[in-house]
């Protein structure tokens, strides 16, 4: 909880030193997950640390503010990356479920906010080189699987997760208003708590659990801005 605080009062304090030169960024992109965050390994899917994740979206917001080195800026970085199931491990378990009357499968959202520097480098008139990091919190949520057939159903409602994340990066800008950038995001690793819940014929019972091996969270994002 303490790491956490400290993290709340760095970025706090990174948005006091905005000034007048200061440029906010809305960015979208490709989100390709990797490492543990892409394999497929359906024995250990989703709770045994295989996240079987596949290529989303990602839609961001930075602010960049200058410093009193020429090119250097602070930034903060707030977004959310969207990722489904890969199609073959989604369709086995639509098979699965295909006498269900209704379910619902997980799919991942990670919410990245990060504070860092990033350098810009002009090379020529209106086109610049720029590298960056960050560090800082991501969220984990998974939205509930869940499925009903007659008078059975299940749901299990998983809990947000919160870990150290980081931001590694490079990209160009045109114009000083667009740019596009290849960010390595490592988003820690998670091992989710969720509650599962059953009711059958009027009768319910539930319980609290975690994952049994934590889901590493990594993705190679990338993505076009443009500056306001």
């Amino acid at each position: 909880m303490k790491k956490y605080l400290f993290f709340a009062i760095f970025f706090a304090s990174c948005v006091f030193t905005l000034n007048a030169q200061t440029k906010s960024e809305l960015q979208i992109g490709l989100a390709m997950p990797q490492g543990d965050f892409a394999d497929d390994d359906e024995d250990d899917a989703i709770f045994d640390g295989s996240g079987v994740a596949s290529t989303g979206f990602y839609l961001g917001y930075k602010i960049l503010s200058p410093l009193k080195t020429d090119g250097l800026y602070w930034t903060f970085n707030a977004g959310i990356m969207y990722n489904d199931l890969q199609s073959d491990f989604k369709d086995d378990l639509e098979d699965e479920m295909d006498d269900a009357d209704d379910y619902s499968l997980p799919k991942y959202l990670n919410v990245p906010i990060l504070v860092g520097l990033q350098y810009e480098k002009s090379l020529s008139d209106g086109f610049k080189l720029f590298g960056e990091a960050g560090l800082g919190l991501n969220i984990l949520k998974l939205t509930n699987r869940s499925a009903s057939k007659n008078d059975y159903e299940f749901k299990e409602t998983f809990k947000p997760s919160v870990k150290l994340g980081y931001k590694i990066g490079a990209g160009i800008v045109l114009q000083d208003k667009y740019t596009i950038s290849l960010n390595y995001l490592g988003l820690g690793s998670h091992k989710v708590k969720y509650e599962h819940e059953e009711k059958y014929d009027g009768d319910s019972e539930s319980y609290d659990d975690k994952f049994e091996k934590a889901l590493s969270v990594s993705s190679l994002n990338i993505t076009f801005g443009i500056r306001f």
